[in-house]
């Protein structure tokens, strides 16, 4: 048998919000993908929320991404074992 990590993927959904909330940033070994999420002054002055959220997969599909290319890179392999 044989042993591997679970590769995980991420698909950014597309939005109609003109601005992005977040960053893409391409690695050796998969893409680090960073949320920024505002703090909302409505909730004090005191705020301690966290704004920034990091997160890494093995390959991140952007906006942009076609069915057809998140399939080849994602399940092709999976069948063809």
């Amino acid at each position: 048998m044989v042993k591997q990590t679970i590769q995980i993927f991420c698909r950014i959904k597309p939005t109609k919000s003109k601005t992005s909330v977040y960053e893409v940033n391409p690695v050796d070994d998969g893409a680090n993908l960073s949320i920024v999420i505002p703090k909302d002054a409505t909730d004090g002055y005191i705020n301690n929320k966290r704004e920034d959220f990091r997160f890494r997969f093995r390959q991140i599909f952007d906006q942009s991404a076609q069915q057809e290319d998140v399939f080849s890179l994602v399940a092709r392999p999976v069948i063809d074992k």
